[in-house]
């Protein structure tokens, strides 16, 4: 007979039902019961309530502090302090503020109450062509302090520009059919007295608008400027006399009629008078010239 192995009963066999049948219950997956003496442990449960001398909230006697400590006291101002207005000051009469807003300030129309223009912004404040807090200076122009003499500067100026424009030179072809060239102001050299005529023009109209400061160009300078443009227009005019193109040379002077047109004669008037009133204008700033100019200033 085989003896059992010490410590317990042998395992039980399988039973022949199956491959997967056992014998007897067990909780232990290799089929083996527990040891001698082993004892499960007892389901956990949480503790009833809080461990003794626990206590929730301030501990007794505890009293919220408020205000300053006992014995504190503030420190006192230092020497010279003086809360309220100086001595000998007064209110303004009637509650005006004392510090009125500059010259030219105002809100847009529907701005929200206590609109103003932000800090710094250039040419917000002040009359115009005068500079902001920025110093940027907007140009300024008023039509009412331009002279008779400015206007006509102004004026004889344009009208050359508009008259370089028109034939200053024309030849006719006459036979069969009648053919016509011309030849304006910007041909040849012609275009040198109308760009000086223009020229004293824009330099006239920057003074009005402030660009240029009237001690950058001297009034006499516009007016030999005026005059070097009618001497050279005077030149032109009699060049258109003379000139005849090449076509001339090819076909003579047979059936063939050239010399000057409406525009030459159109931009010497009009440079003598921007000559006139250049005059006028640098006689009325106090500019000496070799000769006096009768007219309004």
């Amino acid at each position: 007979m085989t003896q059992p192995p010490p410590g317990g009963s042998p395992p039980d066999q399988p039973d022949a039902g199956g491959p997967s049948g056992s014998s007897g219950p067990t909780n232990d997956p290799g089929g083996y019961p527990p040891p001698p003496g082993y004892q499960q442990p007892p389901a956990y449960q949480p503790p009833p309530g809080p461990p003794p001398s626990y206590q929730q909230g301030p501990p007794p006697g505890y009293q919220p502090q408020q205000g300053p400590p006992p014995g504190y006291q503030q420190p006192p101002p230092p020497p010279g302090y003086q809360q309220g207005p100086p001595p000998g000051y007064q209110p303004p009469p009637g509650g005006q503020n004392p510090y009125p807003p500059p010259p030219g300030y105002g809100a847009p129309a529907g701005a929200p109450p206590g609109y103003g223009p932000p800090a710094g912004a250039p040419g917000a404040y002040g009359p115009p062509g005068q500079a902001g807090p920025g110093g940027v200076a907007k140009p300024s122009f008023d039509a009412s302090k331009v002279s008779v003499a400015g206007w006509g500067v102004l004026a004889s100026s344009l009208l050359t520009l508009i008259a370089s424009f028109f034939s200053f030179w024309t030849i006719k072809y006459t036979g069969i059919a009648i053919a016509s060239i011309g030849l304006n102001g910007w041909s040849l050299w012609w275009w040198i007295p109308v760009l000086l005529a223009v020229a004293v023009g824009v330099v006239y109209a920057l003074q009005l608008f402030d660009v240029l400061k009237p001690g950058q160009v001297k009034p006499e300078w516009l007016f030999y400027g005026a005059a070097a443009s009618f001497v050279l227009m005077i030149l032109v005019l009699i060049q258109t006399f003379f000139y005849g193109g090449a076509a001339s040379d090819i076909f003579g002077d047979v059936g063939i009629s050239k010399g000057p047109s409406f525009g030459v004669f159109f931009a010497l008037i009009t440079t003598a008078a921007l000559t006139y009133f250049t005059a006028l204008a640098a006689q009325g700033a106090g500019s000496k010239l070799p000769f006096k100019v009768p007219g309004p200033a």
